[in-house]
């Protein structure tokens, strides 16, 4: 048999004949293996198992929650189930009850009582009541739990972020998200800024705490000074990146890229032309690829 993470002290197991099953840590079998699937609802305690081409949701202990009717069932949430009928999603509740109408493309429990929903190409949140909160008009969106925020793209380059009270908090270019430091950093009004993920503005100095050097920019142009604010290097470039683990900040001059290391002494002239790169990064004399490798061209 081989096995996948189930529910806290449970695996999902699946024998020689292709048939699924669940047992414990210890061994105990809770089912037999007998399924034609088994999937674990992410943080939960339930399971949505196929049975001679029915699909039910169960608890761990056998009890059926909810059986047929429903083509998949992608999210159990106290007393509400979201479900896919007829292609369509919808909210349910345990007793089969239905809260949100079959109407929807995509649906994602965000927080709370509020769903992120898709209709029509467009993303926008509705509530249990199916009241409209948000208004579909985004390109995609998703909740960030780290920092309990939903982030939704306009468009390919800019990014609206809603709090928890579901007011607009950042509208820019969205460069970075990092759930381990809490924070946000975007291009608004042609300069980078630092968000804590209360929404706090902050300097990148109180953020990126490691760094020895700090992008700044000044008359159109940007450069480099130290903790205290003190110019290193000379508002000379026409972009810049903060400095990444390794101590190197990328620079770019009259369209091409360089680096320079974190005393601010040019490591590679601008003369590399990363239009056609997704990542802005060097370790040296090198730059990332795409696939995150580094090559010198």
């Amino acid at each position: 048999m081989t096995l996948r993470e189930g529910y806290k002290n449970e695996y999902i197991v699946v024998n020689a004949e292709g048939k699924y099953g669940l047992i414990s840590t210890s061994g105990t079998i809770i089912y037999e293996p007998k399924y034609d699937d088994i999937r674990h609802i992410y943080s939960s305690e339930v399971y949505v198992v196929v049975e001679d081409g029915v699909l039910k949701l169960i608890y761990a202990n056998g009890d059926v929650i909810i059986e047929g009717k429903y083509s998949d069932i992608v999210h159990f949430k106290g007393e509400n189930i979201v479900a896919v009928k007829d292609g369509k999603y919808g909210v349910i509740s345990r007793e089969d009850v239905e809260k949100v109408p079959f109407v929807y493309d995509e649906l994602q429990y965000a927080f709370s009582i509020y769903y992120i929903a898709k209709k029509d190409g467009a993303y926008g949140i509705i509530n249990l009541e199916n009241e409209q909160i948000v208004e579909f008009k985004y390109a995609s969106m998703s909740y960030v739990d780290v920092g309990a925020f939903i982030q939704a793209d306009t468009t390919e380059v800019e990014t609206v972020i809603f709090d928890n009270n579901l007011s607009v908090k950042i509208t820019g270019i969205i460069s970075e998200i990092n759930k381990d430091k809490g924070y946000v950093r975007a291009y608004i009004d042609n300069e980078y800024k630092y968000y804590n993920f209360k929404f706090e503005e902050k300097k990148s100095s109180d953020i990126l705490t490691s760094n020895t050097l700090f992008l700044s920019k000044k008359d159109g142009k940007y450069g480099y000074v130290d903790t205290n604010g003190k110019v290193v290097v000379d508002y000379k470039y026409d972009d810049g990146t903060e400095q990444n683990k390794y101590g190197f900040a990328a620079v770019k001059k009259d369209g091409v890229w360089g680096s320079i290391d974190k005393a601010g002494k040019v490591v590679l002239e601008p003369t590399i032309n990363l239009d056609n790169s997704i990542f802005i990064d060097f370790i040296g004399k090198w730059h990332a690829s795409d696939t995150g490798l580094y090559y010198i061209k």
